[in-house]
């Protein structure tokens, strides 16, 4: 009888499962899936530095863009990824280089001027656009470390999507999949 008590007072103690509203613990949707050939993502909305908000698909309607996904302000191998894109940026051409990570407005922000970043860093908080391209990590509430770029009208022609931190394309095969696709 003491033994069924205690069971039963173990099990009325036991906490319900709190459901939080931003609960970033979902497995990635198997289903979003942008391969090569396949159109970006039509609504894509991101915070810019001063908290607004920037529809990503507005930037690849008319040119070429160069997305790349990293996984926050603190990450060093970020920190040179982008610092290596900057250096190259007359590399690009007519091709427009953005970042977005799950970072605050203002970490992105202070991480652009201490990179001195010529091209723009937008936020993701909430893993909204991160997840529609199918690179969230939800577990450490990151991005994945990824590479896309977008011709005008939507169409991704590049695609790099990393395993760990330090698989990342280079400068070069950005710059390469960045060049204007031959007539």
């Amino acid at each position: 009888m003491r033994a069924l008590a205690l069971v039963v007072v173990l099990a009325a103690c036991r906490p319900e499962k709190v459901v939080i509203p931003h609960d970033h613990s979902r497995p990635v949707n198997p289903e979003v899936n942008h391969e090569i050939g396949s159109s970006a993502p039509d609504t894509s909305v991101v915070h810019a530095r001063d908290g607004s908000n920037v529809e990503l698909a507005n930037l690849w309607a008319s040119k070429r863009v160069v997305l790349v996904f990293y996984m926050g302000h603190w990450c060093p191998h970020c920190q040179k990824q982008l610092g290596d894109l900057n250096e190259h940026q007359r590399d690009f051409g007519d091709s427009t280089v953005i970042a977005v990570s799950s970072d605050a407005p203002d970490d992105a922000g202070a991480l652009k001027d201490k990179l001195g970043l010529v091209f723009d860093v937008y936020s993701d908080p909430d893993l909204q656009v991160i997840a529609k391209w199918g690179v969230a990590d939800y577990g450490a509430n990151i991005a994945k470390p990824a590479t896309f770029v977008i011709q005008p009208g939507g169409q991704i022609t590049f695609k790099k999507v990393g395993e760990n931190q330090t698989d990342r394309p280079t400068v070069d095969e950005v710059i390469a999949a960045a060049k204007p696709p031959a007539p």
